[in-house]
């Protein structure tokens, strides 16, 4: 009996040994495949931190592999918005790259509500993540022709910066306060750290100091929080006894509960010492970690794998880091079952892994309207040339506030894109290299945010329900249906022809399937090509009589963008309020002097224009602005200046316009529903859906005084009109056959960079820029040559800032962060 036993027990571990052995094997499969599948991540570089209605957004977009950082080898398109504060897209860019980065820009129309704005960007492949994994930032834009902007909270400025909390400041409410154990909870009997967050704004930056009293009043530590609101405290959790944090405000006391200690579980202790880290692992069970699994791992590649075979309570490893990239690095604790019971994060800060730039300025002393030749070049820690791709803005340091410890593409790439919620001032952590102080306070960070881009359960358990729902973009594509003419909604398998007829004609020919689905693509350009799309019943070289009895359904390939969330958006920084007043002058300054600056030129082109006979344009002008009784608009779409318009919708013509919104099947203009008129009549937007440029003529949009010949004109109007009545007949296609314009890749414009060796360049209008110049794409080789960079200066005596960001072609992120000045 004894030996059956004996042999029962023998099988049932065995079989547990088995089946764990098996599950340790799943997760290291399963982080091969999330490395194998890789997430991508998009980082983007502004010019400027913040703008004034009128201004252009610069910009450098970069797309990389989220695990390596390396080139991407995914998709090719990246998408980029920006969205007002009532979660309105104002403005949208569809880029392309088969590079690691690719340049765009915004125009701020002076129409604009000033306000926060959010700048975003991801690729469609990254949707079947969460939103919150999308590149987000918060930019402000202010209305620099009106003094209110200090009013209703538009901005947050602050007198002076202090790097030191002060205990000099006085308590004037209740912080708000929250305790981290390390590894997740806090065991009875076993030492262990809470790292202390000061939460509230208000107080973050203030020296707060208490005791951690036990349900018997007794002392068990002390604690003050220090720069970022963070401190940290260890003790041993004893049973039958609760824990709280006491503090003193204005004499009274305030007392905060600490998490409850479990009885019995696990605790994960790391202690990071730069060059290596220790880990340290207890249980208080009877059987130990018996059939317990370490795993460490950084961005889903792993580093570090225990499975721990004896029934022993503590465990110990010590891991060099010298072999170990930079980054968020996560240690879990499974249990005997399975289940992740502890997790650990902590910041590899590897000073192997430093690439630096070089930047030498051709002047050791800079004028006004002086040439200026930057040198760059990308160093590795032994000195070896280094390859990669970056931009550059130089910003007036009088107007534009810029430190070194705002986000930055190796703050966004190692730290803030790996973690929950916001990082103030990430760039701190990363202006000194190998600082003790700063390794202590990242090691709170790491402690008081989680794991974000990583879930268990979804890599385990493919819980990700939306994975691969939305597909790898390489290029342009153009799809729809055919489908039998004389009988509506039946579809047919049909050869099918796509041509383009730009400068360079294109032509392909693919056979619609069973369900009449066609799909061309995919295809790169970045211009509008008008593009042709042809059908037959059997073949193109067929007699058939009835051959060209095909409906042709141009699908709306317009891309939909995917619902705003707010989660995980870097957040602006406070600014210097002399800084600010400068920056709003200076805005205004700039607007004063290009309106001077146009109204001579106009005043110019008035003296050519009335020496000329009118152009057919302008009779065109006058024939359209007849048939609206002359109301004048404020922006007009001539369906004559899209001439092969055919088959696109209401929708797609309306985009055209300026200042005007399209999203789904709603039309705004300021975030505002216009009236709509066809042919002076007023009608909802659902009698005109269906009208594509087949049926129309011309589009006015009309604003202000120009709307006020009719009522209810105050949030403007939108007045069609219609191809009937007019001079032109209404030629029908036929059947077989659509035409239409293919619309390409956004093509970023050129930032305007003045050349002061002309002479006619010397005379003109003041230049006063706060942004000096932007050089969104600078290539670098590994051969040990160096890029330059040009420029030249403004009429504006100021110290100066230089920013580079950019990724070398290992995947290693770079920033570098110098001023000059102009004397």
């Amino acid at each position: 009996m004894i030996k059956k036993i004996l042999f029962s027990c023998l099988i049932i571990f065995c079989l547990s040994f088995t089946v764990f052995t098996g599950f340790q094997d799943l997760v290291l499969e399963k982080l091969d495949d999330y490395t194998t599948n890789f997430p991508e991540k998009v980082y983007i570089q502004t010019d400027k931190p913040y703008y004034a209605l009128g201004d252009d957004i610069w910009y450098a977009t970069y797309l990389v592999n989220g695990i390596n950082h390396l080139k991407s080898s995914k998709s090719n398109v990246i998408y980029v918005e920006l969205i007002n504060d009532k979660d309105s897209i104002v403005s949208q860019r569809q880029l392309y790259t088969n590079d690691i980065s690719v340049a765009g820009d915004f125009k701020i129309e002076k129409e604009w509500e000033p306000g926060t704005y959010l700048l975003r960007a991801y690729t469609n492949y990254m949707r079947n993540s969460s939103s919150d994994y999308f590149f987000q930032k918060n930019i402000q834009i202010w209305d620099s022709s009106v003094d209110n902007n200090l009013q209703n909270g538009n901005i947050e400025l602050n007198a002076t910066q202090k790097e030191i909390p002060s205990q000099e400041k006085i308590i004037t409410k209740r912080p708000d306060i929250n305790f981290y154990p390390e590894g997740g909870y806090l065991i009875n009997g076993i030492q262990s750290k809470v790292a202390i967050k000061v939460k509230d704004k208000e107080n973050r930056n203030i020296n707060i100091e208490g005791n951690i009293i036990d349900s018997e009043n007794n002392i068990v530590s002390t604690f003050k929080t220090y720069k970022f609101g963070l401190s940290m405290i260890s003790f041993m959790p004893e049973p039958n006894k609760t824990y709280q944090a006491s503090i003193m405000i204005n004499g009274k006391e305030e007392k905060y509960t600490l998490p409850k200690a479990l009885p019995q579980g696990f605790s994960l202790n790391l202690q990071n010492n730069g060059d290596e880290i220790v880990l340290k692992i207890t249980a208080n069970h009877t059987i130990g970690l018996k059939n317990a699994l370490l795993v460490g791992h950084q961005r889903g590649k792993v580093i570090f794998e225990k499975f721990l075979e004896t029934a022993i309570n503590t465990y110990t490893i010590k891991l060099n880091t010298a072999e170990l990239n930079s980054g968020v690095t996560s240690f879990t604790l499974f249990n005997n079952s399975g289940k992740p019971v502890c997790e650990r994060l902590v910041y590899i800060d590897n000073p192997n892994n430093n690439i630096k730039i070089n930047l030498n300025n051709s002047k050791a002393s800079v004028k006004t309207r002086e040439k200026v030749t930057l040198e760059i070049d990308l160093n590795d820690k032994g000195g070896n040339p280094v390859s990669g791709n970056l931009s550059l803005t130089i910003n007036d340091l009088d107007a534009i506030e810029k430190n070194s410890n705002n986000e930055n593409i190796k703050t966004y790439l190692l730290l803030n894109s790996d973690l929950r919620g916001h990082i103030e001032n990430p760039g701190y952590f990363f202006e000194k290299e190998n600082d003790s102080r700063r390794r202590y306070l990242l090691d709170l960070v790491m402690l008081t945010h989680g794991w974000s881009r990583f879930k268990w359960n979804d890599i385990l358990y493919n819980k990700n329900i939306e994975k691969d729902q939305y597909e790898i973009e390489k290029g342009l594509y153009i799809s729809g249906k055919t489908q039998a003419l004389k009988e509506k909604g039946k579809n047919i398998s049909t050869a099918t022809r796509l041509t383009f007829m730009g400068t360079l004609p294109h032509q392909e020919l693919k056979q619609s399937d069973q369900n009449g689905d066609f799909k061309f693509g995919p295809y790169v350009f970045h211009d509008s090509v008008p593009t042709l799309i042809e059908a037959r019943v059997k073949h193109f070289k067929s007699d058939f009589d009835n051959n060209r009895d095909v409906d042709i359904l141009l699908r709306n390939n317009k891309h939909f963008s995917p619902k705003i969330s707010h989660n995980n958006t870097s957040m602006p920084s406070s600014i210097d309020e002399t800084i600010f007043t400068n920056f709003i002058k200076k805005s205004q300054n700039i607007l004063d002097i290009g309106a001077e600056y146009l109204k001579g030129a106009e005043k110019l082109d008035e003296i050519i224009i009335t020496a000329n006979k009118k152009t057919k344009e302008e009779e065109r002008e006058d024939e359209l602005n007849e048939r609206t009784g002359f109301i004048i608009p404020t922006r007009r779409l001539d369906l004559n200046d899209i001439p092969i318009s055919y088959s696109q919708t209401l929708f797609d013509l309306i985009v055209n316009l300026p200042g005007v919104t399209v999203i789904n099947d709603t039309i705004t203009i300021r975030n505002r529903t216009p009236r709509i008129l066809l042919d002076g009549f007023p009608v909802d937007l659902d009698d005109v859906a269906f009208l594509t440029g087949n049926d129309i003529e011309f589009i006015d949009v009309l604003l202000g005084a120009n709307a006020t010949a009719y009522s209810n004109s105050g949030n403007g109007i939108i007045a069609i009109y219609s191809k009937l009545g007019s001079s032109n007949l209404n030629v029908k296609r036929e059947p077989g056959i659509i035409d239409f314009y293919s619309h390409g890749f956004y093509t970023a414009r050129e930032f305007y960079a003045p050349d002061y060796s002309d002479s006619f360049n010397m005379a003109t209008k003041q230049d006063i820029r706060n942004t000096l110049h932007w050089e969104p794409k600078i290539i670098l080789n590994n051969d040990g040559s160096k890029a330059e960079v040009s420029f030249y200066t403004s009429d504006a005596k100021s110290r100066y800032a230089i920013e580079i960001e950019g990724i070398t072609n290992t995947g290693v992120p770079v920033y570098h962060f110098s001023t000059f000045e102009v004397d």
